[in-house]
């Protein structure tokens, strides 16, 4: 017979979820979604939404997550009003300024400290062919990566 799960040992083994928000929920938020499944999925329901999302996931971020070994091909951009009110989201990242600007106050009532606003560049505003936006998909994709591991190295449960 198993043992009997208390309220707190439930608690303790729910993943908590973590949202993405960006303007166009194309690029930067796609790959944290996925970066943040791959590193912490055990602990964390990631999701990502926009605020005007685009029709489909950028290729040259499909491609880039890809290159490292992580499959985001099943996402799909989001609308933001998908979650208000749907979901509990625990911690919220906000990984643009117009995002940033646009709703200060999203989730009310969720602290201050779980709120995060990591400004990153957008890749799907890159130019030229494919050879010359890929360095820039790359440097973002690996700029998630690394604040996403200090995060989760600072916020460990």
């Amino acid at each position: 017979m198993a043992p009997k799960l208390t309220l707190r040992d439930i608690m303790l083994k729910r993943k908590r979820n973590a949202l993405f928000l960006c303007t166009g929920n194309s690029c930067r938020s796609q790959m944290a979604e996925g970066w943040l499944r791959h590193l912490a999925g055990d602990r964390f329901e990631p999701f990502s939404a926009g605020l005007e999302p685009k029709d489909a996931v950028h290729p040259l971020a499909l491609k880039a997550m890809a290159e490292v070994g992580i499959d985001i091909s099943g996402q799909k951009p989001k609308d933001l009003k998908q979650y208000l009110g749907r979901e509990s989201i625990l911690v919220l990242f906000v990984v643009c300024d117009k995002a940033k600007n646009a709703c200060p106050r999203i989730w009310p009532g969720l602290p201050e400290e779980n709120r995060f606003y990591w400004p990153l560049d957008d890749p799907a505003e890159a130019t030229g062919d494919e050879e010359s936006q890929m360095p820039v998909f790359r440097r973002v994709r690996d700029e998630i990566k690394t604040k996403l591991e200090q995060w989760l190295k600072d916020n460990e449960t």
